[in-house]
C-alpha cells in the first residue's frame, strides 16, 4: 500500500509541470510548496547506470533553469536506495521530516450539529479568499494554487466550517481510487485550539464516504505537534515517513 499511496499523493496534489528523467519525476509549480516542486525518485532507471551524479546534475539544471532551488523528496522507495547519502555528500540538507498516515473511513462520528461544514465540488474564489486570509497567502502563490487545482480532473471537495455564518476553518479533499487525500487544513488564528479543525475533518470524512471513498490519508510535518495530536486522536496510523533534501 505504501508506495501506492506515494503515487496517489503525486496525483492528488498536482504540479503545473511534470518531467520524466529516467525513472525520476521532476515536478514544478512556480515554487509553491516543496510537494509540487521537487524530484520524486520513485522508479528504477530504464538503463541502469553507475553515473548517478550525472543524473543529479541534470535534475539540478532543470530546477535552476526554472528559477527554483533543487529539492529531492526522500521516501523509503527512492531509487537508487543510497540517494539520500549521495545528496548529503553533495551538500544537500534535510528539511521537514514528515509522516504519511491513513485512516479507515468506516464508523467515524459526524460533526457537532452546532457547526456547519460545507463542501463544494469546485474551486471558488470564496474558498480561495478564506484560505488566503487564514494563511496570508501571497497573490502570486494564490494564482499558482488556482492554476494547479483548476487543472486537476480528480474529484475535489473544498470544505469550510461556519459558525454564526462566519468561516472558521477550511480544507481540501481530493479523491482517487477510493482514497481521500487531505490538504490545506487551516483554522482561523482567532479560533485555534477550540476543536474547529476536528469538526472540519469529521465533515470531510462524511463527504468522502458519500463520494465512495474508503480510506483517508494525509501528510503532516513531524514538528507540527498540534496537528499530529489531532490525527492521533482521530485514529490515523503512520505507514511511512519522508523528508526533503534541499541544495545549499
Amino acid at each position: 500500500m505504501s508506495k501506492f499511496i506515494e503515487e496517489i499523493t503525486l496525483n492528488t496534489w498536482p504540479a503545473e509541470q511534470s518531467v520524466l528523467l529516467d525513472g525520476w519525476v521532476l515536478r514544478s509549480a512556480s515554487g509553491y510548496t516543496k510537494r509540487a516542486n521537487s524530484v520524486n525518485p520513485l522508479y528504477e532507471a530504464a538503463e541502469p547506470s553507475n553515473n548517478i551524479m550525472e543524473k543529479v546534475k541534470l535534475a539540478e539544471q532543470y530546477y535552476e533553469g526554472a528559477g527554483l532551488k533543487p529539492v529531492f523528496k526522500i521516501t523509503p522507495y527512492i531509487q537508487p536506495a543510497d540517494l539520500d547519502e549521495i545528496l548529503l555528500e553533495r551538500g544537500y540538507h534535510q528539511v521537514e521530516p514528515s509522516s504519511v498516515r491513513v485512516l479507515d473511513l468506516e464508523g467515524l462520528p459526524v460533526p457537532d450539529s452546532r457547526y456547519v461544514v460545507q463542501v463544494q465540488d469546485e474551486l471558488s474564489e470564496a474558498w480561495l479568499d478564506i484560505f488566503a486570509e487564514f494563511t496570508e497567502l501571497s497573490a502570486a502563490n494564490r494564482n499558482t494554487l488556482r492554476r494547479m487545482l483548476s487543472a486537476s480532473h480528480l474529484k475535489q471537495g473544498y470544505a469550510y466550517v461556519l459558525k454564526d455564518g462566519k468561516p472558521m476553518a477550511c480544507g481540501l479533499g481530493i479523491i482517487q481510487h477510493g482514497y481521500l487525500g487531505l490538504y490545506d487544513i487551516v483554522t482561523s488564528p482567532a479560533h485555534r485550539r477550540q476543536g474547529i479543525a476536528e469538526q472540519l475533518l469529521l465533515g470531510m470524512f462524511q463527504w468522502g464516504r458519500e463520494q465512495g471513498a474508503k480510506t483517508f490519508f494525509l501528510q503532516v510535518v513531524l514538528a507540527n505537534y498540534g496537528a499530529s495530536a489531532l490525527y492521533d486522536k482521530l485514529g490515523f496510523q503512520e505507514i511511512y515517513q519522508y523528508w526533503y533534501r534541499v541544495k545549499g
